[in-house]
């Protein structure tokens, strides 16, 4: 019986312990749930519209980047719970809240924005603003481009007022401050009527043509004097631009709307006082950007924003092509750029964390896809905005520098921004595009080709736009790059080069070869549309140059002409006879035709030897050479 007891004492025991595990275990339970930190939604809302949205845990702040709404004629006073202002720097998050934008109604002062110039007044500061007064195609409702509405300009010109008292300026300053109404239908009136006063120190609401369909020339003739921000109402980005005839304050007072979050801001909602001091005080940069290439790494210092980075040399192989830099060595692509750009701290702002002194960048190199060399080009003329002349002199200048093994179809498109459109999408397998604004702002252009501007002497419209498109054959990349720089950089000389074959003058007389010359550049100028002697040659970097060989038979006059131009030859030849390929060796695009006896005398003919579009615009008119001018 002992053995029964000591058994039913040993299982009580046990019973007891477990029993005092289970009460134990229940008691701890409730102490490990409140270690576990719940997540709160905090929502943001104006006029009942969720803008966004913050998870924050319990008792933690609001961290994500919420920025202050706009709404026109209305200052911002604030996030709300309830009645109770909250300041987000502040903030401790103890459940799910909603915090709701609460604004005052801003009276902003009726200024003048309507003023004309006063040619007895001297100004402080000129601005001009912009909107299209043209009607849609039903003849009633506006045209408009900028939404720049008479509040909305007055807002700016309220904040601009607090800026320039913020700076020094008097109450004599601000009563010289303008602001003139260019608004007008065809934006070339607007460019006009600034141009005229030739004053302007800011013109707002314009559109990016405005250094080129509206005639105003920029601030030392750069693009980097014309951006874009939102304004109006609704808020529409358009640009502002400083003119050539801004003063040193009004480029100053430019400086600060384009390089400051409160100058964008300026065009959109009231500043603070202290956005605006904010906005003045001098921006301290301590990075040190270390570049590796192929030797020892290149460090560079930063404390300002326009320093750019020392770079080292950096070697690409014939079979790698160069992607951009990389945040750690064999890392993915962070900073896309071109192996030679010049690099400054805007690049690298988006990519370094907070208090983050120095960063590294590395080359990042893969393996170069077969490559074609050969492309497709589209080029869109239309009117006097880019003429098909210069279509064809840019093509022949173009395919004068290509290797045996290089070709590009150029395909000339006389056509507005809709029918260029359409014969792009049914080609359907286009590189590049060069044209006007207006087309190719309709296609998507890769990183490597963006939308660029034409170097100087290809066209006389100087805005004029060349792309590579993001649907460009990938095997013709490399070529189309190769097009594409060759249209941004500034035109190549490009000589036209004639010869006669006048056999001590008896095939062609002294008195037929200075007609003939008179006749040629006369011809010249009018194939481009010019009516001053030789404007051609320096609108459009060409040179035109002549030879009269000196031997008489005709496989000599052959070789004599095949040796011109370290071996290039010749591009036309005056003169010569039947047998000028036959015997002569020459190599001609077309079998050379008669020249008529009223320009040459002695029954001879006229050979074309190259593509040159000049060659071949004299060539086509030999016949009629005289009676253009008639």
């Amino acid at each position: 019986m002992k053995k029964r007891v000591l058994m039913l004492l040993g299982a009580a025991v046990m019973a007891l312990s477990l029993g005092a595990c289970k009460d134990k275990k229940k008691s701890e339970e409730p102490e490990q749930q409140q270690n576990v930190q719940q997540t709160f939604t905090v929502a943001f809302e104006v006029d009942g519209t969720r803008v966004a949205t913050a998870r924050v845990k319990d008792g933690e702040k609001v961290t994500q980047q919420i920025d202050d709404p706009v709404k026109t004629g209305y200052v911002f006073i604030g996030w709300y719970e309830g009645e109770t202002k909250v300041d987000l720097a502040t903030y401790v998050v103890t459940h799910n809240v909603t915090l709701v934008a609460k604004f005052e109604e801003f009276q902003i002062p009726e200024y003048n924005i309507n003023e004309t110039k006063d040619a007895l007044k001297t100004y402080y500061l000129v601005v001009g603003w912009w909107e299209c007064t043209d009607m849609q195609d039903d003849g009633v409702t506006p045209k408009l481009t900028s939404h720049l509405t008479p509040e909305t300009v007055r807002l700016f010109y309220y904040n601009l007022r607090n800026y320039l008292t913020t700076i020094g300026a008097t109450e004599e300053n601000l009563a010289a401050v303008t602001f003139r109404n260019y608004s007008s239908g065809p934006v070339a009136d607007m460019g006009a009527a600034v141009n005229a006063d030739a004053d302007v120190d800011l013109l707002i609401g314009v559109g990016n043509n405005i250094n080129s369909t509206a005639g105003v020339t920029l601030h030392n003739s750069s693009n980097d004097y014309k951006f874009q921000t939102e304004m109006g109402d609704p808020l529409t980005a358009r640009y502002v631009a400083c003119p050539s005839s801004a003063s040193d304050f009004g480029v100053e007072t430019f400086e600060w709307l384009k390089g400051t979050d409160a100058g964008k801001d300026a065009f959109k909602k009231v500043l603070t006082q202290a956005e605006i001091d904010a906005s003045l005080v001098p921006e301290v940069i301590d990075l040190t950007v270390t570049v590796h290439g192929d030797g020892e790494p290149v460090s560079t210092h930063l404390q300002d924003r326009d320093t750019p980075v020392t770079m080292p040399e950096i070697t690409v192989a014939a079979d790698k092509v160069f992607k951009g830099f990389a945040l750690s060595n064999g890392g993915a692509v962070a900073l896309n750029v071109a192996k030679n750009a010049t690099l400054k701290y805007g690049d690298f702002e988006t990519l370094l964390a907070e208090n983050q002194t120095a960063i590294d960048l590395y080359p990042v190199l893969e393996d170069a896809p077969q490559q074609d060399k050969t492309c497709k080009v589209y080029i869109q003329v239309n009117g006097s905005n880019l003429t098909e002349p210069e279509a064809k002199l840019l093509k022949g200048r173009f395919l004068s520098t290509l290797a045996e093994d290089e070709s590009a179809t150029i395909e000339i498109v006389n056509a507005n921004a809709d029918t260029f459109e359409t014969a792009v999408n049914t080609a359907g397998d286009v590189d590049v595009l060069v044209g006007g604004n207006s087309p190719l702002n309709r296609f998507t252009a890769t990183a490597e080709g963006p939308l660029a501007n034409a170097g100087a002497k290809h066209f006389v419209n100087t805005s004029r736009k060349v792309e590579i498109l993001n649907t460009a054959n990938s095997r013709h990349l490399d070529f189309a790059k190769k097009f594409y720089d060759f249209v941004v950089a500034e035109a190549v000389e490009l000589e036209f080069h004639y010869t006669y074959w006048h056999k001590n003058h008896t095939w062609v007389t002294t008195e037929e070869i200075e007609d003939i010359d008179e006749a040629i550049d006369d011809n010249l100028n009018h194939f481009f549309g010019f009516n001053t002697p030789d404007q051609y040659k320096s609108t459009y970097n060409l040179v035109v140059n002549k030879y009269e060989a000196t031997n008489t038979g005709v496989a000599d006059l052959g070789a004599e002409t095949r040796a011109l131009r370290e071996g290039k030859g010749t591009d036309l030849i005056i003169g010569c006879g039947g047998n000028v390929a036959s015997t002569g060796g020459m190599t001609l695009v077309e079998d050379a035709k008669d020249i008529p006896t009223t320009i040459v005398a002695n029954n001879r003919k006229i050979g074309l030897c190259n593509e040159n579009p000049l060659a071949r615009c004299i060539y086509d008119v030999f016949d009629n050479l005289y009676e253009i001018y008639a």
